[in-house]
């Protein structure tokens, strides 16, 4: 007698089903990691920002503005070099379902020649990142008078 190879049908089922339970339990977390990462990712690039900006406006010897978008924080953010020398403009925009607020104040981080911010918003500016599956964890920083970064809220 003559043996066909291959699968059955019932082989085949099974190996389906099989599949379909592993991907409805690994799609929801990959969904979490890919939210996670998204506001990570953000906090990570506004930040590298507000250091550039920092950083170009001592060494260049010209104020430097991180700005809001023109929808607010929650649309992106600008770097805006006082001089073309110093460095060119750039837009950036927040990962998808990524918003970004700022409680303390809400105008543009303004970095002197001279050392420190120069915009009158009191001495520290709050952001936070947060997403809109609130199930994922909002990320806040403090930017000091002098530029300096710290995790977590001014106090």
């Amino acid at each position: 007698m003559d043996r066909v190879k291959g699968f059955t049908l019932v082989e085949i089922m099974v190996t389906i089903a099989v599949a379909a339970i592993l991907l409805g339990i690994a799609i929801p977390s990959f969904q979490t990691v890919s939210r996670n990462n998204a506001v990570r990712a953000t906090t990570n690039d506004l930040i590298s920002t507000i250091n550039i900006a920092r950083q170009q406006s001592m060494s260049m010897r010209t104020e430097v503005k991180v700005k809001p978008a023109s929808g607010g924080w929650g649309d992106g953010w600008e770097l805006e070099f006082g001089s073309v020398d110093a460095g060119e403009d750039a837009e950036f925009a927040p990962g998808k379902g990524v918003s970004i607020s700022r409680t303390a104040g809400s105008g543009a981080l303004e970095f002197l020649a001279r050392g420190g911010r120069g915009d009158n918003s009191g001495n520290n500016a709050e952001f936070t990142v947060s997403h809109t599956d609130s199930s994922i964890s909002s990320r806040t920083f403090c930017v000091s008078f002098f530029g300096k970064i710290t995790t977590g809220g001014c106090s």
